[in-house]
């Protein structure tokens, strides 16, 4: 009778365990549910602010374009911005570049804000064009590699600066070429800034052109490793949600190798 008794009690103390383990493992679920709500909540209120500010610098620099567009002065009347205070950010709030060849500029950002704009040309990617001309889409990161004063002989094209991207350095950013003295080529300088409809128009051997003293800065100023984003008409997504996705990815990854 007594063992019978005894059974029973621990068949109650293991179902009351179970019920407060369950109860226990409810409110921890509920309470991280919460957190999450409440940092998304927060997220989303600060994309709405950074949208609305980066909706104002947009404008601003558009008003402040130079014009008529011009090869050996800056894309903006504005002064170029100091990216130095920048170096110590991390992840997606870091400086980046875009490049968009529907509308022919290229985009200095730091997170979700651009804080300069540069006309820009490369080559569209059209079915039917050569794959040396096309300009490659995607996301990169800027190379070491970066110059002043190259003569392309074969071309006859002198650049004023370059500097270069993708996983060998084998893409360019460079300065639109002039002759070696230094003087404009007009079926050249012309296309900076331009949008083209016309799929035969190929300038570039898929480089991305700027003017001469946008290419100087950023050879000057823009560090190895930065991500530079190119895309094209087709491409739809937001680019800054885009690196977010790089380096939220990258996260993963790195908690994951750290597991193992």
């Amino acid at each position: 009778m007594e063992k019978k008794k005894s059974r029973q009690w621990l068949k109650w103390l293991v179902a009351i365990v179970l019920v407060c383990a369950t109860a226990g493992t409810y409110v921890y679920i509920h309470h991280l549910e919460a957190v999450k709500s409440v940092k998304l909540a927060k997220q989303k209120k600060y994309d709405e602010k950074a949208e609305k500010v980066n909706r104002k610098l947009l404008k601003e620099q558009k008003e402040h374009m130079t014009k008529p567009i011009a090869w050996d002065k800056p894309s903006e009347t504005l002064p170029y911005p100091d990216i130095s205070k920048y170096k110590h950010y991390k992840t997606y709030h870091r400086v980046w570049l875009s490049v968009n060849l529907k509308k022919q500029r290229l985009y200095v950002h730091q997170g979700p804000y651009t804080l300069y704009t540069m006309y820009a040309y490369g080559n569209r990617t059209y079915e039917k064009m050569q794959a040396g001309q096309r300009t490659p889409l995607g996301l990169y990161k800027i190379h070491k590699n970066r110059g002043t004063d190259y003569y392309d002989a074969p071309m006859a094209y002198y650049y004023h600066a370059w500097l270069s991207y993708g996983p060998k350095g084998h893409l360019m950013i460079q300065a639109i070429p002039t002759t070696q003295d230094g003087e404009k080529i007009k079926k050249v300088t012309n296309v900076l800034g331009k949008r083209y409809e016309k799929k035969h128009v190929a300038r570039t051997n898929g480089a991305i052109w700027v003017s001469a003293p946008d290419a100087k800065w950023l050879e000057e100023n823009i560090p190895a490793k930065t991500l530079i984003l190119v895309q094209d008409q087709k491409d739809k997504n937001d680019p800054y949600q885009v690196i977010k996705k790089y380096y939220k990815q990258k996260e993963i990854q790195e908690k994951f190798g750290k597991g193992e």
